[in-house]
């Protein structure tokens, strides 16, 4: 996805005001006191900065440093301890646990945890359950691991430890709340004296609550700063009594009325993503688009547009970011919840969404119908809406195994019901483990978005092709290849094709005219992703169809048993800026990139199972001029030492080396003058970091998860070498260093 200058700038992060002091105290409690497990709650009435504070402990350079492991979870109002078993893990990268119970998963934790100094972050907990069910997968090991949560409920803290050391956060002082303000409005500059008076008005009306200023600073960043327009938005903050946050929501709601009109639809749509989530951007970005929420602007694209859209309502402090990529471009966000709650409260108002949590089963009786424009089901089914006016949103969680259980007759109901009700469907999102791609989906002939799990390899049906008014296509099979027939090439209008585990088109599934005539399949303008299609037929000649396409990867059989490349030629691709090859097997000989063609735009590129000389590797960045990312994974390479070369990587900006059994990495800072991070995941073989690479200027942060020990000594020297010249920049992140002891 392109992205603009603007949009590529970091986001700052997020500014804090007033828990220096407190910040001390935790973080104090966190790597001093007692060696036993011990639990540490940061509680008080939502919007005062409970999560921002953990936050900063959770990435304080001296906290990443004094704990072996770390780990995040949401617990939410309706929290599942499957989803905080599988968070938890995430975050200390253990693969292959989508699939199991949560015995198994607390299992895992338990070893994954044993021995090791560990802080886990519970946050926004509301139920002592929540915790009950997690506390016995973490050991006490009697050397310093440390549980924190964070609650709007004080009386949590004494149910949770009968030593839990609770810590209540304070409003904002009068100086506080006016320094916060300004630094939301003017950055580093200072607020013009004319609007001073004003301004300060402005602040009391907000209680010294963190979150209200936020809100309101992000409200007069985007006016223009005059003493008119800032009466305008004093007069319309009234000030609340904040210790109810009712009270206060309508002064959140002042930057909602002052949305413009074809931002608003964006922001109430956030809604239909559960609380405590992490939103994918891209995700995001998709279903605006097939919502009709987004109108092209110019030259840009859809997808451009719509990412503009969401960094104005992020600079509106009405989104948070949560995970960011190298580049700065947005990977992840999320909604404050009493936002959330303002974004819900919106939309119900304006019958614009409905989230519906009882469920009745589908029956043959008269469905109640309604005029609600979107109907969110997160986890259970509700018979007695039936929205015929516009398009609703179906989202069915991973809860819903538990409603219509393991029956496939259970699922073929349900199918039956949405294709016979939802009659102008454009969203469907599917995610059930025993999902199966049944025929009666092809006459929801209105959908724009359609994301289902399926259960095992299918058989997509060439009735696909009715789907025409199709823009995203994503299937994740966790079992196998998805098998598509040719008629999906047929829809015209597809622009995104995301397959988890690979897909590849049939001929025996095609009509006769199709097997023996290729040229018959239409112009893909409007195709920019596929993601993970198998190299496997006439995949040159598809891509010869897609002129405008962004993002590509190919897995599967790349290479012949000789060596040779499958597909030699990419660079009439010309748009392609991210490629992702991967190989379904390692061969037995190196191959070789010699004759291949890449496209000449690339930015981002993945290897992995190509076996290639390293040799090849180094001469990668001469060919693709324009690399900021790479990312060489698991049997990337033939060969125990990589020695780049001079001119090989100029504009490198992030290098990630994963699972390689490479043992000598040869280089000097001249060769990455550009690098900015680099991560090296389980490269257990990988003697050391080359001390030269502190030397480049440009380098912002080494991570190295569960690396030999000899790994994480080179990489503390170079930092302190870096230290001693003054060179103080460079942040280190270290994980699994007992393993690697």
């Amino acid at each position: 996805m392109s992205m603009s200058m603007e949009n590529r700038t970091m986001v700052d992060e997020e500014i804090t005001v007033g828990f220096d002091d407190e910040a001390l105290t935790i973080k104090k409690l966190l790597a001093g006191g007692k060696k036993q497990l011990q639990m540490i709650s940061i509680v008080e009435m939502p919007g005062l900065g409970k999560t921002t504070l953990a936050t900063k402990l959770y990435n304080d350079p001296y906290i990443t440093h004094y704990f072996h492991i770390r780990a995040w979870t949401y617990a939410s109002q309706s929290p599942r301890k499957t989803d905080m078993l599988l968070d938890i893990l995430c975050s200390l990268n253990v693969d292959e646990i989508k699939n199991m119970t949560n015995e198994k998963l607390g299992e895992k934790l338990y070893k994954q945890l044993k021995g090791k100094k560990y802080l886990i972050v519970i946050d926004d907990l509301w139920d002592i359950g929540a915790w009950v069910d997690l506390k016995m997968y973490f050991p006490n090991d009697n050397n310093g691991s440390r549980v924190m949560f964070t609650s709007r409920l004080k009386e949590l803290s004494m149910h949770a430890s009968s030593d839990c050391h609770p810590r209540c956060l304070r409003f904002l002082t009068e100086e506080e709340s006016w320094e916060f303000l300004q630094l939301k409005v003017f950055q580093n500059e200072s607020c013009p004296p004319e609007l001073i008076e004003i301004g300060k008005q402005i602040m009391k009306k907000c209680e010294g609550l963190p979150l209200a200023i936020v809100v309101i600073a992000g409200l007069l960043a985007k006016n223009i700063k005059t003493q008119e327009s800032w009466k305008q938005v004093a007069q319309s903050v009234r000030s609340y009594i904040v210790s109810d946050p009712n009270q206060y929501l309508d002064t959140l709601a002042l930057s909602y009325n002052h949305l413009p009109r074809h931002l608003k639809p964006c922001f109430l749509y956030l809604g239909a993503f559960p609380d405590d989530t992490e939103i994918p951007v891209q995700k995001l970005i998709w279903l605006w688009i097939a919502m009709g929420f987004i109108q092209k602007i110019g030259q840009k694209s859809l997808e451009e547009v719509a990412e503009d859209y969401l960094m104005d309502l992020i600079k509106r402090s009405l989104v948070i970011v949560a995970q960011k990529r190298f580049d700065g471009r947005i990977k992840a966000c999320r909604m404050h919840d009493l936002l959330r709650d303002l974004c819900l409260k919106k939309a119900s108002e304006i019958n614009f969404l409905q989230w519906i949590h009882n469920y009745k089963a589908p029956s043959s009786s008269n469905y109640e119908t309604n005029n609600q424009r979107r109907l969110c089901i997160l986890s259970y089914f509700a018979q007695s809406y039936a929205p015929t006016v516009l398009q609703p949103l179906l989202c069915f969680g991973y809860e819903f195994e538990k409603i219509i259980g393991y029956n496939d007759n259970s699922f073929d109901d349900v199918c039956s019901f949405i294709c016979w009700t939802f009659k102008l469907l454009r969203v469907l999102e599917i995610c059930h483990n025993n999902a199966y791609f049944p025929r009666e989906l092809t006459q929801l002939v209105n959908l724009r978005y359609l994301a289902i799990n399926l259960k095992d390899s299918w058989e997509l049906p060439p009735s696909i092709s009715n789907l025409s008014n199709l823009e995203t296509l994503l299937i994740i099979s966790p079992w196998g290849e998805v098998i598509l027939p040719c008629n999906v090439w047929n829809i015209t209008k597809l622009r995104h094709l995301y397959a988890k585990r690979g897909a590849k088109y049939d001929a025996s599934l095609c009509s006769e005219e199709a097997v023996t005539d290729h040229n018959h399949f239409s112009i893909l303008e409007n195709l920019r992703t596929i993601a993970n299609l198998n190299c496997y037929g006439f995949i040159q000649d598809l891509l010869a169809r897609t002129p405008f396409l962004t993002e590509l990867g190919i897995c599967g059989r790349l290479f012949s048993d000789s060596g040779n490349w499958m597909f030699l030629n990419l660079e009439f691709l010309r748009y392609v800026e991210t490629l992702k090859l991967c190989s379904n097997f390692f061969p037995r000989y190196p191959t070789t990139l010699r004759g291949v063609k890449f496209p000449a735009n690339i930015r981002r590129l993945t290897l992995k199972y190509t076996g290639i000389e390293w040799e090849e590797i180094s001469v990668l960045g001469m060919m693709l001029p324009n690399l900021e990312l790479l990312k060489l994974e698991r049997h990337v390479a033939w060969g125990q030492q990589w020695a780049t070369t001079d001119g090989g990587f100029p504009r490198l900006k992030f290098l990630k080396l994963k699972e390689l059994n490479v043992e000598r990495w040869i280089t000097c800072s001249g060769h990455f003058p550009s690098l900015q991070h680099l991560s090296l995941e389980w490269c257990q073989h990988l003697k050391e970091i080359p001390s030269s690479l502190g030397d480049i200027l440009t380098l912002q942060m080494i991570e190295v998860n569960y690396c030999g020990f000899t790994v994480v000594e080179s990489v503390r020297k170079m930092k302190q070498e870096q230290e001693s010249i003054g060179n103080n920049w460079l942040k280190v992140l270290i994980r699994g260093k007992r393993w690697a002891l």
